[in-house]
């Protein structure tokens, strides 16, 4: 009796010492696990934060990049980044590559936002056109990047001109631009990197003004720059006619809705003088802007159909024109003009009466960099 009982015991002590050891092995697993969890977690936690941190940034200073990977110790853990300009998707974009480690555990996250957030989309250089396009006489189109006052900033601009149709350069006006960050300065005949032809727009060219500036999407629903015109927000204007303008310098947003009809449809040998947003436009799409004769305009210029920049007019900031269908072939210059691509001068047109908070995304949670892509 007495052995059994023994090995009773002895069972019993071999049972629990398995038992034991089996929960030992499942406690220490799952503590493991729980630590990997956690350290990977927070590896992510410190990318994600850290792709956040450098939008932020850019966001500040929109010429801010990093190529050379920088290593900075972030919330317990090290991040190790780059901030370069890539083309993605057929797309100019900013990217945004982090790699996180805390604790052992590695991640990798990687974030692409739009180039120049506060640039419409629909503005692809000095000129962007849903025409033909013809320079002519001694015509300037400059898609380096300036001023608002015209000082050259270099290896940040665009193209001179873009267009869904085909470009002419005719007589002895110049073309410039910049592509992959070199500038090329102004000549005759121009570098075949500063001119898009043929292009397509996905869904098809913008159709208004709004959706020149992004549409819903981005904060401008059809008639929100009418309605802003007509508010006279920081001296904004709409007229049915270029002579019911109160004068200049233009301010603000301009807003000049023609009637469909010829020859009440044009408007013709003005003075541009001002600054802000400049909309030429009718339900047709055939509002004419004709004879900018002289002055010089700072901002975003979107007109159904244009003719003759002339020699003592210049436009600074970006011109979208929006017929298909121009009437005089789009010469868009047959003298001395000029039209001088600039980030700044769009940038002041919309701040000048709030549009860039639209297109800005600003308030709790929400990003100042449109972020097209990410990854993780």
């Amino acid at each position: 009796m007495s052995k059994l009982v023994l090995i009773l015991i002895l069972g019993g002590f071999i049972t629990y010492g398995v038992i034991n050891v089996t929960q030992n092995k499942v406690v220490t697993q799952a503590t493991e696990n729980s630590v990997n969890n956690y350290a990977q977690t927070k590896a992510r936690n410190v990318a994600n934060s850290t792709v956040k941190m450098l939008m932020s940034k850019v966001a500040d200073d929109y010429n801010w990049r990093v190529s050379t990977p920088v290593t900075k110790q972030i919330f317990n853990g090290q991040a190790t980044y780059t901030v370069v300009d890539e083309t993605f998707g057929g797309e100019d974009l900013i990217k945004y590559s982090v790699t996180a480690n805390i604790y052992g555990s590695t991640k990798q996250v990687t974030a692409y936002t739009d180039k120049f957030p506060f640039i419409p989309p629909s503005i692809r250089g000095a000129i962007t056109a849903n025409n033909p396009v013809l320079s002519n006489g001694n015509m300037t189109i400059d898609g380096r990047n300036h001023t608002s006052t015209g000082t050259l900033i270099p290896k940040t601009g665009s193209y001179a001109v873009w267009t869904t149709g085909t470009y002419t350069q005719m007589g002895t006006s110049d073309l410039g631009g910049t592509h992959l960050k070199i500038d090329y300065v102004p000549s005759n005949p121009a570098s075949p990197n500063v001119i898009k032809e043929n292009q397509v727009w996905p869904g098809g060219f913008p159709n208004s003004p709004d959706e020149v500036m992004g549409g819903p999407t981005k904060g401008f629903p059809e008639g929100t720059l009418k309605s802003i015109a007509q508010s006279g927000i920081n001296g904004s204007q709409y007229v049915t006619s270029g002579s019911g303008l109160s004068g200049n310098p233009l301010s603000g947003v301009t807003y000049i809705e023609l009637p469909t009809n010829h020859p009440h449809n044009q408007w013709k040998d003005m003075d541009i003088t001002g600054s802000g947003v400049l909309v030429l436009h009718n339900s047709a799409k055939n509002a004419i802007m004709k004879n900018l004769l002289s002055g010089t305009f700072a901002g975003i210029i979107i007109v159904d159909d244009l003719i003759h920049v002339q020699e003592l007019a210049t436009v600074i900031g970006t011109i979208v024109i929006l017929t298909p269908s121009p009437s005089s072939g789009n010469c868009v210059g047959n003298s001395d003009g000029k039209v001088l691509y600039s980030t700044q001068a769009v940038f002041d047109a919309l701040t000048a009466t709030g549009l860039e908070k639209r297109m800005f995304n600003y308030g709790f949670g929400n990003n100042r960099l449109y972020v097209k892509h990410w990854f993780e």
